[in-house]
């Protein structure tokens, strides 16, 4: 039996202590059950196992905090602990948010999601479609129809990333800058047309630039930067104190450094917290990757989309955007990536994944439950909303590694067994 199984069994067995307080020292009143001992091993397990250097994680249930943690170093050179309000590089995290952004311009007539994008950047009707042809030199097609707002939120606009590399699209991409620090997405509208679209827009779900270019679509709809609208319309409501593009001074003390995982295991440093990119003034906002924030910070928008578009007694977004949100769009639209569809059982919603079937093997091994929504970030942050069992998990580190840390899946996994509805 694998540890984490041991783990698991004797965390059903026990029958799920109450807890009275987080072991950051912040009291939980009137908690559901929940093993923050068995939490609590697994997660400092892996520190002292080396698989990760610092390691945070949250438990939301049933309208309560039942579990907040931190193990490890935050910073290994200057032996910095990490600690409940250590700053995080969310990258990727931050598309469901640039999606929620989209939604509440859709809510205020600024916008819809059959709009050609277009519409509100002209050089996007200039890309061509690029396949091989049968000399062996590329062809290139006009767009077939014009790429949505609605494809831009579903990865299937029929752009790439360049952050994959093996082909040439993802190779020309890579190397257009357009994540030049320096650089802002106004001036990134100008590249489009040299760059190729991997296939047709709607054909196909490709991980990809499209909730960028939506991040400069609410730039041009507001008349203000992507941080701005993100802070009048999300932050200031939400509280969200802790959450911006540029980690500004005051807070600089308290910014993680990013680790890379080396194939023998170790770690080495991939960009220190204390001279990184995020502290110093740029003009690139990235509403695909860009945003810096805390556990509790995030916890906010997390119960936002929970709550269906309230929080606290505040409405955000109607309850029927944010069912919308969270609901799968593809249908039988292929995946040229194995994150979505086939034995993942999970579909794609607007700005993030949607668990549509699972297993039995998935819900033991992979905490997949059906309705579970959420998205990860390139330096392994992850969080998800499970409606049906009103719960919501955040696990924080910051290590750039090829897969997915095994400990990501144990902790969805062991957040699963504790919460779900109808556990024995």
């Amino acid at each position: 039996m694998t540890y984490f199984k041991t783990l698991l069994l004797s965390t059903l067995i026990a029958g799920l202590g109450a807890c009275s307080a987080g072991s950051d020292g912040k009291p939980i009143s009137q908690a559901p059950e929940f093993n923050t001992a068995a939490m609590d091993e697994l997660l400092s397990s892996a520190v002292e196992n080396g698989e990760v250097i610092g390691v945070q994680a949250l438990v939301f249930d049933e309208g309560q905090t039942v579990y907040r943690n931190s193990f490890g170093l935050a910073d290994r050179e200057r032996n910095t602990p990490v600690k409940s309000d250590t700053v995080y590089r969310v990258y990727s995290m931050t598309k469901p948010l640039t999606s929620a952004l989209i939604m509440d311009l859709m809510e205020d007539g600024k916008l819809k999601l059959s709009d050609p994008a277009s519409k509100f950047i002209p050089q996007l009707a200039q890309m061509k479609v690029v396949s091989l042809g049968a000399d062996g030199q590329p062809k290139y097609e006009d767009q077939a129809r014009a790429m949505t707002i609605e494809d831009l939120l579903l990865h299937r606009s029929g752009m790439a990333y360049g952050i994959f590399g093996g082909n040439p699209i993802e190779d020309a991409w890579a190397g257009a800058g357009m994540f030049d620090p320096q650089t802002s997405m106004a001036e990134n509208m100008d590249k489009l047309p040299m760059l190729p679209l991997l296939g047709q827009p709607g054909e196909q779900w490709f991980y990809s630039y499209s909730i960028d270019i939506l991040g400069r679509i609410a730039e041009v709809v507001t008349g203000q930067t992507l941080g701005e609208a993100m802070t009048e319309r999300f932050f200031d409501p939400l509280g969200m104190t802790e959450t911006s593009f540029t980690v500004p001074a005051e807070r600089k003390a308290r910014f993680a450094s990013n680790y890379m995982l080396q194939p023998d295991g170790s770690f080495i440093l991939a960009e220190d917290g204390q001279s990184s990119p995020f502290t110093m003034p740029g003009k690139f906002q990235s509403g695909g990757g860009g945003l810096t924030s805390t556990t509790d910070d995030w916890l906010k928008f997390a119960r936002l989309l929970l709550n269906e578009g309230e929080y606290e007694g505040t409405r955000i977004l109607d309850a029927e955007t944010v069912r919308l949100m969270m609901t799968d769009h593809l249908g039988d639209t292929p995946s040229l990536l194995p994150w979505i569809g086939g034995e993942t059982g999970a579909g794609f919603g607007y700005g993030g994944s949607i668990q549509m079937t699972s297993t039995p093997e998935l819900e033991n091994t992979k905490g997949r439950y059906p309705g579970q929504f959420g998205w990860g970030g390139a330096a392994r942050t992850n969080f998800w909303v499970d409606p049906e069992n009103g719960s919501i998990g955040i696990i924080m580190l910051q290590m750039f590694s090829p897969e997915d840390p095994q400990i990501h899946d144990d902790f969805q996994a062991m957040v699963l067994a504790q919460t779900r509805d109808d556990k024995m």
